[in-house]
Formats: structure tokens, sequence, C-alpha cells
């Protein structure tokens, strides 16, 4: 037989009466519908909190409790003619409230996209330098293992240089050099310029030496502020309010993303 393992409800158990009225008048059955939504999120929300640290979680809980109850709520004024009845019954309301929950619903889902980056990179900057060079090295030596053109590889190993790898990159040569002994034909021969790279590789670091230690620079626009983080090596722009949608879809065009 089937058995179907229902979910524990331990962070959205208080609202289902909120859930039910935000099907009140879109559903033939709100208390249904309104149970298998909780459920649904419920779900979501534990899985979410698996990868996330003890520290984060209590505020993670309360921001996505207050965009699922926004939503919720934004979900209540939407209206179905099939429930409520076709007479006198209001289209450009409906069709308003429908756009709003859909608006709603996404700024719910482009939150929690972005708290789960932020709390990943959190976890990964607090990771030991040695473990992330570690980690960083079985996925370069994957590419090594399996690379097909040697411009492709090279390619790859040149962007690492660049961004300063100088123990990823000595890693590689070293690693290419065992590969070539045991090969008829080498991957890359000595006069390749791969092997050139940890100069490459060693003037990118000196150069992000000298950013870091070089003083961040601001300058004030009308509505904001932008900063020349050399520490962080970003172009930041701070608003003293949220900008309008239209300039965020801007942004988001030329490169720039949300950062809490």
């Amino acid at each position: 037989f089937y058995q179907k393992k229902y979910t524990l409800m331990e962070h959205l158990q208080d609202l289902k009466e909120t859930a039910r009225q935000a099907f009140y008048w879109n559903s033939f059955d709100p208390e249904k519908s309104g149970n298998r939504t909780l459920r649904e999120h419920e779900e979501q929300l534990q899985s979410d909190l698996v990868g996330i640290p003890e520290t984060e979680k209590e505020r993670y809980i309360e921001n996505y409790r207050k965009y699922f109850i926004k939503w919720l709520n934004a979900h209540s004024n939407c209206a179905s003619s099939a429930v409520t009845g076709g007479a006198n019954f209001n289209v450009s309301r409906a069709e308003k409230a429908n756009m709003r929950e859909h608006d709603v619903y996404g700024e719910f889902i482009e939150w929690r996209e972005r708290a789960l980056n932020a709390i990943a990179k959190k976890v990964e900057d607090a990771k030991p330098i040695e473990q992330k060079i570690a980690k960083e090295w079985e996925a370069v030596k994957r590419d090594i293992d399996r690379h097909y053109l040697p411009q492709n590889l090279y390619n790859r190993m040149e962007t690492i240089a660049r961004n300063g790898k100088v123990e990823i990159i000595e890693k590689a040569i070293a690693y290419v050099r065992e590969l070539n002994s045991q090969r008829s034909r080498p991957i890359f021969t000595e006069r390749h310029k791969f092997f050139r790279l940890i100069d490459v590789a060693k003037k990118a670091n000196e150069f992000k030496e000298e950013l870091s230690n070089k003083e961040n620079q601001e300058q004030p626009f009308n509505g904001g502020i932008v900063v020349f983080n050399y520490q962080e090596d970003r172009l930041q722009l701070l608003f003293d309010e949220k900008p309008s949608f239209d300039i965020i879809q801007q942004l988001k065009k030329n490169g720039f993303r949300w950062s809490p």
C-alpha cells in the first residue's frame, strides 16, 4: 500500500487561519488549499534550515515568515468568478489583485535566493584558508584530468592566475608536469606559456594586496553614495532608500547585485 508522509509543522503552524483566508475567495476548499500550502512551505523552510548555521536560523525563520505572510495576505485579495459567482464580478479589480499577488510572491522568491546565497557565502568565507584551497584545488584537478582541448584548459588556468591564486597555479603546474611524464604526448610542452602563469598569478596577488591596503573612496550622489571598496574589490552603490523597480532592473542589467 502507499503511505504519504506529512511534514511536522514546526514554524508555520500558527498560520492555518491566515492560509485558509488566503484561499477563501479562490478555492472551493479553502481549508484544504491552505493546509497544502502550509505543508509545502514548511517543507521548503525545513529544507533550507538544514544548510543554515544555528546563529543564522532564527533570523532566517523570522524573515521567511514575514515574506510568506505578506504573500498570503496578497493572495487573500484574489478572487475567482467560479467560486464567488459571475454576477457583479469585478474583473478589473481581480486582475489587479492577481498582479499584486504575483509581484509579492516574486519578492518572496528573490529574498529567499538572496538570503541563501548570502548565508552560503558567509559560511564559505568562515572556512580556514587551507580548507578553501584544498576544495578549489580538487575542482581544478578534475578540470585537468578531463581536459579535451589544451587551449580551453589554458584559458581556465589563466583566469585562476589572474585572480592571484598562486598556490593553485603552483599545484596545477606540478600536476601537469607529473602527467606529462606519464604521457607520450604532453598536455603542454615546457615552452608553453602555461608554465609562465605562476608569474601572472604572483603579479595579480601583489596587485590585490596593494588594493587591500588602499583606503576606500566615497562619492555622494543624489539619493546615495558610490563606494570604491578596494578591500572587497567591488564598486558599491548605497542608497538612502530602496530604489525604484526600473532602477533595480537597470542595475541588474549592468551587473550589479543586491548584497545584505
